[in-house]
Parts: structure tokens; sequence; C-alpha cells
């Protein structure tokens, strides 16, 4: 299994990837790889918080867990979620437009950055520590 490091290094090679596919004009692959990005951004957090990873449910919990921790923007954050699920979803269907991955794409960014600024903070699920 990777580490919680090259996860991340990953993610960010998929996002370039997937900005490449996407002046290429290949949308199914730009899809793919920008939802790549976001999925190894997820368990690099993960891995380092020493998290459970390794299945599909796992992911979208750890996602979850991640975007609960600013309960401001946490509608917003599930919006970017589903918007960075549904390029996993067009790599297999083709439902998307241009516009669509674009928007997904920039979605998948918005959302790694995020992710990557939540990852200090703690779970909402736990308490914090009382001096």
């Amino acid at each position: 299994m990777a580490s919680a490091e090259r996860h991340c290094e990953i993610s960010a090679e998929f996002m370039e990837h997937a900005d490449d596919q996407m002046r290429q004009g290949d949308l199914l692959q730009a899809s793919e790889k920008a939802w790549g990005a976001v999925a190894h951004c997820v368990n690099s957090i993960a891995r380092a918080n020493g998290w459970r990873t390794g299945s599909n449910e796992l992911l979208v919990a750890n996602a979850r867990r991640l975007y609960e921790r600013d309960r401001d923007q946490v509608d917003h954050r599930r919006r970017l979620w589903q918007g960075a699920r549904s390029l996993h979803a067009n790599f297999y269907q083709e439902l998307l437009d241009e516009g669509e991955v674009r928007q997904g794409i920039n979605d998948a960014k918005e959302l790694i950055e995020a992710f990557m600024e939540l990852a200090d903070r703690p779970d909402v699920s736990e308490p914090e520590s009382r001096p």
C-alpha cells in the first residue's frame, strides 16, 4: 500500500494529467484523472491520520469525515465532492460535456485544496481535548 506521502504525490501528478488530457480533448481521461487526484488526496490524509483505507466505502467515509470538519462550508464541500464523484461516473458512462468536465476538474482542485486545509482540523465527531 502507498504511503501518505506517495498518495499526495500521485494526487498532484493526476491533477496535472487531468489538465493535460482536458487540453487534448480527452474528456474521459481528464475525468478519471481528476477523480483519481481527489481519491489519492483523501487517502493521503487518511493514511497520515491512521484512518482505515482500502475500499470505496472507506474513501467516501473519509471524505465525509474531512468535509464535515468545517460546519460553515459543509454543504459547499459536499457539492464539490459530488461533482468529483460525477467525474468518476463519467469515465464509465460518458455523460458529461466539455463544460461539465471542466467545471468538475475545477471543483476537484478546490476540493483538494479544502481537504489539505481541513486535514489539520480536529474531527467534529471526536471531543476536543481540554487543558
